[in-house]
C-alpha cells in the first residue's frame, strides 16, 4: 500500500495519523486533553465536536492520500492551511485564551505541513 504512494501522500497519511489520536482523545478523553494542557476549565461538548471534526478531517485526509490520482493541489492546500494553525495558537497564548502548551500542538502541525510541501516541491522537480 505505502510502496506505491508518493511521499506527499505519505505525509498528508501520517498527518491523518496524528488526527485520530487527537480525534479519538478530544471525543472520549477530552479530560487528558485538558490536563496536558493545564486549563482548568472542564471540558464540555465542544471538545468532543471537536473530536468528531478531527476524525472526519482524518478520513479525508487517508481518503485523498491512498487514492492521490489528482490531490497534488489538495495535498499544497492542507499543506498551507495546515502551516498558519500555529500563528492561532500564538494569538490566543498572547490573548491569555490558552495555555503556552497549546503551542506545541502548532508545532507538530507545522512540522507536518513542511514535510507536505517539501515533498511536493521536491516532486516537481
Amino acid at each position: 500500500m505505502f510502496k506505491d504512494m508518493s511521499r506527499a501522500a505519505l505525509s498528508v497519511f501520517i498527518f491523518a495519523i496524528y488526527l485520530i489520536f487527537l480525534g479519538i482523545t478530544f471525543l472520549f478523553f477530552p479530560e487528558l486533553m485538558f490536563s496536558i494542557l493545564a486549563e482548568q476549565n472542564p471540558p464540555d461538548v465542544v471538545s468532543r465536536v471537536l473530536g468528531m471534526i478531527f476524525l472526519f478531517l482524518a478520513y479525508y485526509f487517508i481518503r485523498a492520500s491512498l487514492e492521490e490520482e489528482g490531490m497534488k493541489k489538495f495535498f499544497m492546500w492542507t499543506a498551507q492551511t495546515r502551516a498558519t494553525v500555529i500563528i492561532f495558537l500564538i494569538v490566543y497564548v498572547i490573548l491569555e485564551l490558552v495555555s503556552p502548551l497549546i503551542i506545541l500542538f502548532g508545532v507538530i502541525d507545522f512540522a507536518f505541513a513542511a514535510w507536505t510541501f517539501w515533498e511536493l516541491r521536491k516532486e516537481k522537480g
